[in-house]
């Protein structure tokens, strides 16, 4: 951004030279002689470099309107089309260059925002998960690679453990329902794939925990209709048997 404000006070100092110049000729001439063109606003406008410049800034920017300064060089035809020159250079040009380079940058910029948060989240997501397969080898007595109950139980027994997992966001007012969560293939104990499976999906404290309590119930509530459904229907067939046996 830096360079494309140098190129920019560049080109206008160019031109800002240029028209003084061509301004300076102009009175001069019409000096020696009164019947030269010679427009108003001339030494207004074109009385030195730094007051051209201020103008010509304005002329691009919406300070001023552009047709202003042209106007006392309308006698003159070739100044004219330098004028008309410039603007066209300026709006054209240079000016949606320094809107690409700004578009660009700030794209930049929000993509390393968005890199670094990404990273970020990377670093708390390796963090937590290691946290929990800490607690999951100190839980894990036997070192059997599973977690029973008994083992999950005892372990929360203990009040440090019991704020450790706290500080992990999983509530664990509910253990038992916690534990049977957890353990998704129903066999009573927990592998360390369950365990960080379940502890990622039941992050965020109670709401989470009745959330995915209220799923699990609703799976086992399922369940239990379709094996009742079964027995019905069973018990229907053996009726129906017998009543064609009579």
């Amino acid at each position: 951004l830096f360079w494309c404000f140098v190129v920019v006070f560049f080109v206008i100092y160019i031109f800002s030279v240029f028209f003084v110049y061509a301004a300076a000729e102009v009175i001069v001439i019409g000096r020696n002689n009164p019947n030269y063109p010679v427009g108003a606003g001339l030494f207004e406008y074109y009385s030195g470099v730094k007051p051209a410049m201020s103008y010509l800034f304005m002329a691009i920017s919406g300070g001023t309107d552009w047709k202003t300064l042209v106007t006392p060089f309308e006698s003159h035809r070739n100044i004219t089309l330098i004028f008309y020159f410039f603007i066209f250079f300026m709006y054209f040009g240079v000016t949606n260059v320094v809107i690409g380079a700004f578009v660009a940058t700030t794209a930049e910029i929000a993509q390393r925002d968005r890199d670094a948060l990404v990273k970020e989240q990377l670093s708390r997501l390796e963090g937590y998960t290691a946290r929990i397969k800490t607690f999951f080898r100190e839980a894990d007595e036997d070192k059997s690679g599973t977690l029973s109950w008994e083992e999950f139980q005892k372990h929360l027994a203990n009040t440090k453990v019991k704020a450790y997992f706290q500080a992990l966001e999983l509530d664990v007012s509910q253990a038992h329902t916690l534990f049977e969560l957890l353990d998704t293939d129903g066999s009573d104990s927990v592998t360390i794939d369950e365990f960080l499976d379940g502890c990622l999906r039941l992050k965020g404290g109670a709401k989470a925990l009745d959330l995915n309590m209220l799923a699990h119930t609703c799976t086992k509530f399922m369940r239990d209709v379709k094996e009742l459904k079964m027995h019905l229907l069973r018990n229907n067939a053996l009726l129906q048997l017998r009543s064609g046996t009579m």
